[in-house]
């Protein structure tokens, strides 16, 4: 018996072949059925492949699950909307805890910034990662080369990683999926190195794209996906972590955080205070805590939080932002120049869910003041909130405030109502009719403040409600509460019985260390204003709300009348009216001397509602 040679159809060669025992017309049989068969895959891999041989899909259904038989994440996936479209997680926690602290200064901002989990090409918290899958193509040969890759805007802002046994491989853009991979379908990850900071750069949106290229042509298919927005929380969600910055070695600091501390377990919330790295006492405002998430199988959700830096790079204590990543937490910076005022996180709260005038906002909207200055917020901070397109902003004015944050006027609350939510503000009228029913009764010479700290306020009851001045400034602040709170009712259908008035009182910003731009401590150039108005009494507004029952507020030094403080009453009652109780912490030499409150101090993580896309 001469050798046979027999038809290879993998590698379109002729291979020698003898079969012990196989006569010449029982070869021939044998490569001529060989040969039928390979002219008949390489016939199914030289024509168009229908969408049931050939593809790539993601969860553009948002399931949690990637749909390889039916046709759930076929339809409109190459389209990215509201209610449909494949989301990929900003991968930026530190799961192993690699990155450098913010107290090393031989690190700049930008660089402490891009340590994260997806810096690099390596598989780190691969349980973020948003799963695609290949189609199965049976009949693909060693001739035949697959590759998945980012294409277009966006492209260098996502990682995509195919796994390979029990571990993720980095897939660039010029790397091949194995023949093993074309014939049984790869099964893919991706995740984004970036959130989405300005929507005229990068609206979160990219295209991955599967390109199967044969001897005689290539087969592209491809989907959209967008990175999760970040998402602020909102006082319908119950704290879970309450922050404050170090001490520092400051009295006044240290026993703010220890009246804190008691009032956080007197009201039954368990986490002890977690510390800043920072000795900046305004723990409200260099840092916004969001989140961002996308679905998983069995209506699970993958989430990361994300601390945001203010767009204050002159404010050194922002750095500290940085040292709060670990597993599940990332950190941003928000640009911004120099240190203005206006441009603090106090300056950003976030309207609760709801509905109105046929528009549905799942997850709330947030709000900020316009300085009116023409500088803050930074053009940064308005494109950066505006690019995660789902809380869609609501601007105030606060250019009447020295400090100018929405924080010393409004406060949103929980509520037992069909809306959810309540809207509280600060009402001058019941502040000063605080006042003048304290004079009514005979109390006009009472001390108007209670306070008893050098330096303390020494007018009386009669002295204070004849100071022109301050009747002046308080007209001023209820005029202009009034025109915010007629413009956030146009916004959300609010009406008079959702609205909770909390007795605060306005004076002109006049005191020691806050004039010409620095306080004590603070060695960053600071710009105010344009405004001149400030709580004149540590203000109840701003305040600490844990949650449905409980918020923390600003001990209030009002007139003690027959051994009560009325003007804290006052606001105990307002809040109760509204389900709260209130539990109070001395703030005056800690913030509210400083031109702020127990709000500004503080900061919290709170339980999500992960499902934004629904």
């Amino acid at each position: 018996m001469r050798n046979k040679r027999s038809l290879d159809c993998t590698s379109g060669r002729v291979a020698p072949h003898i079969l012990s025992g196989e006569t010449q017309l029982d070869s021939f049989h044998r490569n001529l059925s060989r040969l039928v068969g390979c002219l008949v895959a390489t016939a199914a891999l030289s024509t168009p492949l229908s969408a049931a041989a050939f593809g790539l899909r993601a969860d553009s259904n948002r399931d949690g699950i990637v749909d390889m038989v039916g046709q759930s994440d076929e339809a409109r996936k190459r389209e990215w909307t509201s209610t449909r479209g494949a989301i990929l997680l900003p991968n930026i926690g530190d799961t192993e805890g690699r990155c450098p602290r913010s107290s090393d200064t031989s690190f700049s901002d930008a660089q402490l910034e891009a340590c994260h989990d997806a810096a690099d090409n390596m598989p780190r918290a691969t349980q973020n990662f948003a799963p695609l899958r290949t189609l199965p193509v049976p009949a693909a040969t060693a001739a035949h080369v697959g590759r998945v890759r980012a294409v277009g805007q966006g492209a260098g802002k996502v990682r995509l990683f195919v796994q390979r046994g029990s571990a993720w491989v980095y897939l660039g853009p010029d790397s091949t999926l194995t023949l093993q991979e074309l014939r049984r379908g790869a099964v893919l990850g991706a995740d984004a190195r970036d959130v989405m900071r300005n929507a005229s750069v990068w609206d979160g949106r990219v295209t991955l794209e599967y390109v199967l290229s044969g001897p005689k042509g290539e087969q592209r298919d491809s989907v959209v996906m967008r990175v999760a927005p970040l998402i602020i929380y909102n006082h319908t969600q119950e704290a879970t972590q309450v922050f404050v910055p170090r001490s520092g070695g400051q009295q006044a600091h240290a026993r703010f955080v220890t009246e804190l501390q008691q009032a956080l377990g007197d009201a039954g919330f368990a986490p002890p205070l977690r510390h800043l790295n920072t000795t900046d006492n305004w723990a409200q405002d260099f840092v916004e805590f969001a989140y961002a998430s996308m679905p998983l199988p069995g209506g699970r959700s993958a989430m990361l939080q994300v601390a945001i830096r203010s767009p204050q790079p002159g404010r050194r204590g922002g750095r500290s932002v940085f040292d709060l990543r670990g597993p599940g937490m990332g950190a941003v910076q928000t640009g911004g120049s120099g240190y203005h005022q206006t441009d603090s996180f106090g300056n950003l709260e976030t309207v609760p869910p709801y509905s109105f005038k046929g528009k549905t906002y799942p997850v709330g909207r947030i709000v900020y003041g316009d300085a009116g200055d023409g500088l803050a917020p930074h053009p940064d901070m308005r494109r950066f909130f505006a690019a995660q397109e789902v809380q869609s902003p609501i601007v105030l004015d606060t250019s009447w405030l020295f400090i100018g944050h929405v924080d010393e006027f409004l406060q949103f609350l929980p509520a037992d109502t069909p809306r959810g939510w309540r809207v509280a503000v600060a009402d001058v009228a019941a502040g000063l009719a605080v006042l003048r029913q304290a004079q009514a009764r005979g109390h006009g010479g009472a001390k108007a403040f209670s306070v008893g700290v050098r330096r303390a306020p020494k007018m009386t009851v009669d002295e204070l409600l004849a100071d022109e001045a301050f009747l002046r400034a308080n007209a001023l602040a209820a005029t202009k509460i009034a025109e915010n709170l007629a413009l956030l009712q146009r916004e959300t259908g609010l009406t008079a019985a959702d609205v909770v008035g909390v007795p605060t009182l306005f004076e002109d910003a006049a005191f020691g260390g806050m004039g010409g731009g620095a306080y004590a401590g603070a060695p960053e150039r600071i710009v105010y204003g344009p405004g001149t108005l400030i709580a004149a009494y540590p203000a109840a507004i701003n305040s600490l709300l844990l949650d449905r029952r409980n918020v923390v507020a600003p001990r209030a030094w009002g007139p003690v009348i027959g051994g009560r403080d009325v003007l804290q009453d006052a606001v105990t009652a307002v809040y109760a009216s509204a389900g709260l109780t209130v539990r109070y912490v001395d703030d005056w030499r800690s913030h509210h001397v400083l031109g702020g409150e127990l709000h500004c101090g503080t900061n919290t993580t709170r339980r999500a509602r992960p499902e934004w896309w629904r």
